[in-house]
């Protein structure tokens, strides 16, 4: 899928970066040991124009790379209708493979099961990072969205509980994000989240209930909880109890199926 494409790359410009510090170090070695004779002011010059040119050949490729890794891909094909899905972890799937995560999973369904009927191939766009938060969410939006969906799916807010941020914060940002899908009439599923009353039984009740509130207010699907039967159950989660393993985001994929497809247009 794209965002593990641009991962790809990514990893690969970081196995390059990293050899080509240690190509500049060992270089570096080379030019003392053949300067020691050289003036003060000599050797000066020569470590300036080194740097310059290693500066300018790092602008010259950064802005190549953004225009083939980092933009979405706009290229818009037949019949094949295009589900963005903006989260954190839970959606990146940490500590599972790709193929294991619940967006992976959701694609392969509606692939299998409605595909033939709505006359489409469904492709599942995974936009989750691990650590994200509603506030991220907004900062992502706008570029996410030049990917051209068909559908957006919300599934942020869980970190923004669980650090205790203001609820009304919390709404703002999930407000902005939704407004800015439907502004491109896109769409839009908000997932619900629950969290521990770590932060008091009054911040936990207005957490849960702002989702509601945000799916009243701007009409849109609400799924009321991304992790119904997995959250709090071990057999569902990694041993940290706080991420699914692969058969709690099984159940993620098929929560999130059945709460999508009532809301998918059918040709």
């Amino acid at each position: 899928m794209l965002m593990n494409k641009f991962q790809q790359n990514t990893h690969l410009s970081e196995i390059i970066v990293l050899g080509m510090g240690r190509f500049i170090l060992t270089f570096f070695n080379v030019i003392i040991k053949m300067t020691n004779s050289l003036p003060v002011d000599t050797f000066h010059l020569l470590v300036k124009f080194l740097l310059l040119a290693l500066l300018f050949g790092g602008c010259t490729s950064e802005p190549q790379q953004n225009s083939v890794s980092s933009i979405p891909n706009k290229v818009i094909q037949k019949n094949v209708f295009r589900i963005l899905i903006l989260g954190d972890s839970l959606t990146e799937g940490y500590g599972v493979s790709e193929h294991q995560a619940y967006p992976t999973l959701l694609e392969e369904k509606l692939n299998q099961e409605i595909a033939q009927d709505h006359n489409t191939t469904f492709e599942v766009i995974n936009a989750g990072i691990s650590g994200s938060t509603t506030s991220g969410g907004v900062s992502r939006i706008d570029w996410l969205l030049q990917s051209s969906p068909n559908f957006l799916v919300v599934a942020l807010g869980g970190n923004d509980g669980l650090r205790g941020v203001p609820v009304e914060e919390t709404q703002k940002n999930l407000d902005r994000i939704i407004q800015t899908a439907k502004d491109q009439k896109i769409p839009t599923l908000l997932a619900g989240m629950k969290i521990p009353p770590n932060y008091g039984i009054e911040y936990t009740r207005k957490f849960a209930q702002l989702f509601q509130d945000l799916a009243t207010k701007h009409q849109v699907a609400l799924l009321p909880f991304l992790l119904e039967g997995v959250g709090g159950n071990p057999s569902m989660n990694l041993p940290d109890r706080i991420h699914p393993n692969p058969a709690g985001h099984q159940k993620i994929s098929e929560t999130v199926f059945k709460s999508l497809i009532s809301h998918l247009p059918k040709n």
